[in-house]
């Protein structure tokens, strides 16, 4: 059982808003408003496959567009002696309704580092390709931490 309780269901839905300041020179602010559908599947105890389909309206520096994003994913869950971590890739294609073009690609691999059922730490490095953009490639490492709440006396099954 993942600690991330999403990962176990088949069908999650879900919105939101996202703001994003950039500086690579000069600064960009980015807003974003979007819908997302994620299906997924466990074809081994192990691995799980999911698809993500997500639509953007943005407003990049106050010009308005909007993007759909398709991302494939896998997920493999190891553990060993007690210790559990999870290998992950994933590759994403964007189209950008400005342009009327399949712009974009990124490709990331990682691996996520549970600490008890609370925390997650995700290292990660995404190699992004892209046709309209400047740089037209990127390399990078990230790091991410998440913290997952429960409500008291809500328990999830362990498999």
């Amino acid at each position: 059982m993942n600690i991330d309780p999403d990962k176990e269901h088949m069908f999650v839905f879900g919105g939101g808003y996202e703001y994003l300041q950039t500086l690579s020179g000069k600064t960009n602010t980015e807003n974003r408003v979007f819908l997302e559908a994620v299906s997924g599947f466990r074809l081994l105890s192990q691995l799980i496959v999911r698809d993500r389909n997500r639509v953007e309206a943005r407003w990049v520096n106050g010009v308005y567009s909007i993007r759909y994003r398709n991302e494939v994913s896998c997920d493999y869950d190891i553990t060993i002696r007690k210790f559990r971590f999870t290998p992950y890739g994933s590759a994403e294609f964007y189209y950008d309704g400005a342009n009327k073009s399949w712009n974009e690609e990124q490709y990331t691999a990682g691996i996520e580092w549970p600490y008890k059922r609370i925390l997650m730490l995700r290292t990660y490095y995404p190699r992004q390709n892209c046709t309209t953009c400047s740089p037209r490639h990127q390399n990078v490492l990230g790091l991410t931490l998440n913290v997952f709440w429960r409500r008291a006396g809500h328990h999830h099954r362990r498999k």
